[in-house]
């Protein structure tokens, strides 16, 4: 039995070399489908990978593509000079054909890649032929692989147009300032288009840069052209997939306007090959919001049972118009308000959009929303107020005067006084008093007496004490 297993062990160990003598060549060539759009440049990637079996010591490689593709370059490689396979590195032997060699050695396990840049044909679309990659070892026998070039069917552009260069806009009256139009394609190329952009409230144009600004009536071939208050712009140029373009608008802020915001500018692009995208952004004219002068009459005076006028006047010194306007008037007791000249009041509870409403006595709101109150306009509002029949001689107080144009406030006062007291000849339930056949003209004569009298008894009690 021992000697059995001597025998069968010195068996197993003689035949270990002969299992290495049957070790070959053996390896590995792949060439991946080859696609992209009609006049894209793409990767086509080759490899030989030798993950069983003897070292490769040196080996040729060769690259075709059909007709129609050219290969235009190798990632992280140049060719070498010639139209001849060289010693090492690789040569353009034709445009469709690339022929290499190295004398590395690719160990076991080891693999290599390879990178060929291949230009598709404009114009086409499908399978236009094969590419083959062929590996052959300086010794032994040569492998080749081979793959579809496709040329995809164009996809619509894919277009994102943004203005900037912020959200919104902002600048003094007269001044200039930019407007930024970037586009981008995100899906196929833009194959030439045309652009749109909206001029608002009295902007004008004074330049562009990315496009000439032409003479003309109407969208021209290449350039633009300013049409009723919008910049038509066209243009040739293709912008790649996943490409951005820039575009200036270079712009001339109004030196007055009806308001602040003059408006949100809007642009479109537009492909020739398909394709659209749009953008906004709000334009303000940068002005102080107080652009109003506001006075009311400084003093009223009247009788008591008088009808006095409070005149309210706003002056527009700004830049920009005031759309709505509102007065609200307050005046102190011992008065009422009985009229606004040109309105027609009416209480609190049918409160109109435009017209006065009496909310008491007292109070008086008006409101103006159109025509706007334009850069030198000036508006008044004239307020009658009735003193009262009883109200005591002297100041009644200060009416209080506040008026809102647009955002902002501004308020001033009146002083309303009475410069002869109230009293009437009726009695405490109104009816007239008896005729007791005496003149009021004796009356008052005796009445003045009575109190020159008073006032000398009283100055003579004052100096005996």
């Amino acid at each position: 039995m021992a000697g059995a297993g001597l025998i069968g062990a010195t068996a197993l160990g003689l035949a270990a070399p002969a299992a290495a003598d049957e070790l070959t060549l053996d390896f590995i060539v792949d060439v991946q489908e080859i696609s992209g759009y009609a006049g894209s440049t793409v990767q086509a990637y080759t490899s030989v990978a030798n993950d069983r079996g003897l070292d490769i010591d040196g080996w040729s490689a060769d690259f075709t593509v059909p007709d129609g593709a050219t290969i235009t370059g190798i990632a992280g490689e140049e060719f070498a000079d010639g139209t001849e396979r060289p010693d090492e590195g690789c040569a353009l032997v034709t445009p469709q054909r690339v022929e290499c060699h190295t004398s590395a050695t690719l160990g076991h396990v080891d693999n290599v890649d390879t990178l060929f840049e291949v230009a598709l044909p404009a114009g086409a679309s499908g399978v236009i032929g094969a590419a083959t990659y062929t590996v052959t070892p300086d010794e032994g026998a040569a492998k080749t692989a081979e793959a579809d070039v496709t040329v995809l069917e164009p996809l619509e552009p894919d277009l994102v147009a943004t203005l900037g260069p912020d959200f919104d806009i902002a600048a003094p009256p007269g001044a200039g300032f930019d407007q930024i139009l970037e586009v981008t394609s995100l899906g196929g190329d833009m194959a030439g288009g045309s652009i749109d952009l909206t001029l608002v409230g009295g902007v004008t144009l004074t330049g562009i840069t990315g496009l000439d600004l032409v003479d003309g009536g109407a969208r021209p071939d290449e350039g633009c052209v300013v049409v009723d208050a919008q910049v038509q712009c066209h243009t040739n140029a293709t912008l790649a997939q996943g490409a951005t373009t820039e575009i200036t608008f270079h712009l001339l802020m109004p030196a007055t306007a009806e308001r602040s915001k003059l408006g949100d500018a809007t642009v479109t692009v537009t492909g020739d090959n398909g394709g659209t995208a749009s953008d906004t952004q709000a334009v303000y004219l940068d002005v102080d919001p107080r652009v109003l002068e506001v006075t009311a009459t400084p003093s009223v005076a009247g009788a008591a049972g008088d009808v006095v006028e409070i005149v309210v006047d706003a002056a527009n010194g700004g830049p920009i118009g005031v759309a709505s306007r509102v007065v609200d008037l307050v005046v102190p007791e011992g008065a009422t308000i009985v009229g606004v000249e040109g309105f027609e009041l009416v209480d609190e509870s049918t409160w109109p959009d435009e017209g006065c409403a009496l909310l008491s006595p007292r109070q008086v709101e008006c409101a103006r929303t159109s025509p706007p109150l334009l850069t030198g306009e000036a508006e008044q509002w004239t307020i009658e107020v009735r003193l009262d029949d009883d109200a005591a001689t002297g100041e009644l107080g200060a009416a209080q005067l506040t008026y809102r144009g647009g955002d902002e406030f501004y308020e001033a006062e009146t002083v309303v006084t009475v410069t002869a007291g109230g009293g009437t000849a009726s009695g405490g339930d109104g009816e007239e008093l008896p005729d007791t056949g005496t003149s009021s003209t004796t009356v008052a004569l005796a009445a003045v007496a009575l109190l020159l009298a008073g006032g000398a008894a009283m100055t003579l009690r004052s100096r005996r004490a």
